[in-house]
Order: structure tokens, then sequence, then C-alpha cells
């Protein structure tokens, strides 16, 4: 009787181990950080944001189409990077009003990630991309018109995990 018993545990621990869900391991952490660009007063956006540091500003500034007279940081989010299921990031915590989800396409090659990537505001999706990112590279997205200016996306690998 003791035997059987041991061998029902062992059979169930290597059930439990088969059933493991490797889609739920983190190869990776993500950070999308939303910026307001404004000409106007930036007090729209909100009290007491913080202004974004110069070399930040310098880079927003460069980018095609900006050109800014004032930059505040919204809101910031990271999150991992699960094998194969949607992750959520919600830069402008607690609110609804801006959610990324992404999704990745195979395996990290290096410090490369290809994602389906999706831009959703107030419960609506208003972007789709498949883009490839580059650890330590963020890429820009022009979001919505936002209170007189506009917001500014920078979506960034930030980790991989090998």
């Amino acid at each position: 009787m003791r035997i059987i018993f041991q061998i029902l545990v062992l059979v169930a621990i290597c059930m439990r181990i088969e059933a493991a869900d490797v889609g739920k391991e983190v190869i990776g952490r993500m950070q999308v950080t939303v910026y307001y660009g404004t000409d106007a007063n930036p007090a729209a956006a909100g009290e007491n944001l913080q202004v974004v540091s110069g070399e930040v500003e310098q880079k927003l500034r460069s980018l095609r189409k900006t050109g800014y007279e004032h930059y505040r940081v919204l809101g910031s989010d990271r999150k991992p990077v699960f094998r194969s299921y949607e992750n959520w990031l919600a830069p402008l915590s607690p609110s609804e009003e801006l959610l990324i989800s992404f999704e990745p396409r195979g395996k990290a090659e290096g410090a490369k990630l290809m994602l389906d990537l999706e831009l959703w505001q107030s419960k609506r999706k208003i972007m789709k991309a498949g883009p490839t990112l580059e650890k330590g590279k963020p890429l820009y997205i022009f979001g919505p018109k936002w209170r007189g200016g506009r917001l500014l996306l920078a979506i960034e690998l930030v980790e991989i995990v090998q």
C-alpha cells in the first residue's frame, strides 16, 4: 500500500511539472512613458507634472513633426513580457484612457524582440503595429491630440531574459 501511495505521488508530481505553463515564462521587460507636448500653458495637462530632463526634451524635439515649447511626463509603466501571452501596460494608471497591449512574435534574438503592439484609447483600439524593438532604443509613437497639445509615447524594451 505504501509503494502504491509513493507511485501516485510521483505521478502527480510529474503531471504537475508537465502542466507548467511555459507561456508564462518571462522573456523580458517593457516600459512605456507618456509625454505631453504643447505650445500652450502645460498646466492644462494637470498641476505638478514632472518636467522632462534636458536629454529627453532634446530627443523629443528632434522627432519629426514635434517641436513643442513644453514637455511634461504624464505617466509610466513597466511590465514583464511573457513568452506567449498578451501583456498590458497602463501608463496613465489608474486611468484606462491609454493602454498598450503587446505580445511577442517568437523568441528574442540577441537584444531584439518582435511584437504585435496595439494602442488603445478609451477602450477603443486606435493603432496596431508589428515593430521590432531593440533593447535601450525606444520606439516613439505620436498619440492623440489632447488638451491643446499631443501625447507622445516612448515604448522601450528595457531587459531581455535569455
